[in-house]
Order: C-alpha cells, then sequence, then structure tokens
C-alpha cells in the first residue's frame, strides 16, 4: 500500500502522519499545493511560528494541485467560548479547513460589519430568552491566504445580550445557510489557479456545495475540526429561557452572561 495518493480522499494524505487532530504532525495540517503533499506553515511542527513561510512540502508529487481539480471544503472549526463580550468589541474567528491552499483577495478584516469587497457570509446574534435575532454579524475573511486554513472574523454588535447566542437564520426570505459571497474585488482561487466555486455558494441545508462531492454540509455535521476538537457537533438545538427554539445555534460559542 502507497503511503501517499495524489486523490481528493483523506487516505490520499501521506499514511505516516497521525490521524488525531491534537497531534503537531496532524493529517488535517497537510494540504495539496502545486509540488506535493504539504505541511501547513506556522504550526508546532514545522518549528516555527511563520504563518507565511513557504510550506515544508512532505511529499513530492508533481502539479498535484492541478491533478485534484478545485480546492475543497472539508470542515469548519472554532475555539470554544462562552464568555465573548457583547459591547461591540467582542470577536468571534472561525476557521475552513480545506485540502489545497487558498488565494484571497479580499478587503482588510474591519470589524464593522460591512460587505463592501470583502468575501464574507452572515449569522445572527440571538437573545437567549426568545432565540430571536437582535442583531447581525457578516463573518468577514481575516486570514489565511496562502494556507488551507481560512480564518473569518465577525465583531459582535452592541446590540448583543448578556449570555447571547450564535446563529443562521434558519426560514423565510432572509435564510442564510451560510451564503459565502464575494463582494466587488474579492476573488478566491486554489494554489493552480483554479477560481473557487464554493466561496459563493450555501454550505448549510439542501443545496450545500462543500466536501469533495461539492454538495454536502460542513454546518450540522460531525466537521467540526478545531486545533482542540474533533468529532463535535457543529449546530444545535437551544430553546429560549421563556420561548422561542433554534436549532442553527452554533455549538459552545455564547456572549458572557
Amino acid at each position: 500500500m502507497p503511503l501517499w495518493g495524489k486523490s481528493t480522499s483523506a487516505e490520499s494524505r501521506p499514511k505516516f502522519m497521525p490521524l488525531d487532530k491534537e497531534s503537531d504532525w496532524a493529517r488535517n495540517l497537510v494540504f495539496a499545493n502545486k509540488k506535493g503533499w504539504a505541511l501547513r506553515p506556522g504550526t508546532k511542527g514545522t518549528g516555527n511560528d511563520n504563518t507565511s513561510a513557504e510550506a515544508e512540502v512532505l511529499a513530492c508529487v508533481r502539479g498535484l494541485s492541478a491533478t485534484m481539480g478545485e480546492a475543497n471544503l472539508l470542515s469548519v472549526g472554532w475555539d470554544s467560548n462562552t464568555s465573548i463580550a457583547h459591547d461591540g468589541t467582542g470577536t468571534i474567528d472561525i476557521y475552513f479547513n480545506c485540502d489545497e491552499a487558498l488565494t484571497v483577495t479580499s478587503a482588510a478584516n474591519s470589524g464593522d460589519n460591512t460587505e463592501t469587497n470583502h468575501w464574507y457570509f452572515n449569522m445572527d446574534v440571538l437573545g437567549p430568552t426568545d432565540m430571536a435575532a437582535d442583531a447581525g454579524i457578516v463573518m468577514q475573511y481575516y486570514a489565511g491566504t496562502g494556507t488551507n486554513r481560512i480564518t473569518f472574523r465577525g465583531t459582535v454588535p452592541a446590540a448583543a445580550v448578556a449570555g447571547a447566542r450564535f446563529a443562521f437564520n434558519e426560514s423565510g426570505s432572509s435564510s442564510r445557510d451560510c451564503e459565502m459571497i464575494t463582494n466587488g474585488t474579492a476573488a478566491v482561487v486554489d494554489g493552480n489557479g483554479t477560481t473557487i466555486t464554493w466561496a459563493d455558494q450555501k454550505l448549510f441545508g439542501s443545496s450545500a456545495a462543500a466536501g469533495v462531492d461539492h454538495s454536502s454540509a460542513v454546518w450540522g455535521t460531525d466537521k467540526y475540526n478545531s486545533e482542540l476538537t474533533q468529532n463535535t457537533q457543529t449546530l444545535e438545538t437551544v430553546t429560549g429561557s421563556s420561548s422561542g427554539t433554534s436549532t442553527t445555534v452554533l455549538t459552545s460559542l455564547a456572549c458572557t452572561a
């Protein structure tokens, strides 16, 4: 059995890398580029914290990123935090983990919930008593261009209240379904220059466009892969303390009570 392959399957990644996502050499840190299977820069396994360093090639496969086609989104993740500030200064970071490095053109994260020239998606801030939206958050591209881990950051508006939760709008004309949008000059391509189609598609619900089949959802599944947690459901059902229920609340994220 070969130690690595050249397809989009997880088994194609170097098999000498452990599957344990808590390892400094975890297989999910490996991605495809033009030279072969590479290790994400800035991780402990590389020996330095420079995320802009050239990726270390672990297995040489010429033109691997072209062979694999368009880069795929495999999972989402974040670090658990139930003490996020709700005075207009608190932030949420969500990581997108891909099987290839992405090159992102986007306006710098401004923290002001604007959309112009940003790559972004929207979320709701829900009040804990009725699970109704008190405000919205624009999750703007924040960091990660040139790597397989893309970070989106959103600023929690001052309209949020103590104990607020975060979710996707579930129904009606304003249903979001994690609709990804490249606004204006924003653009996303992979290491081979292939345009990323899911950068402007839904990633949740019946028309989701993630995964290697471009028809899978990464929200509401067990694909919550942060650096610390693995195989955890990304969304949960929460009932308000007085009324209302939302089935699309992000697990383990909340404003401080």
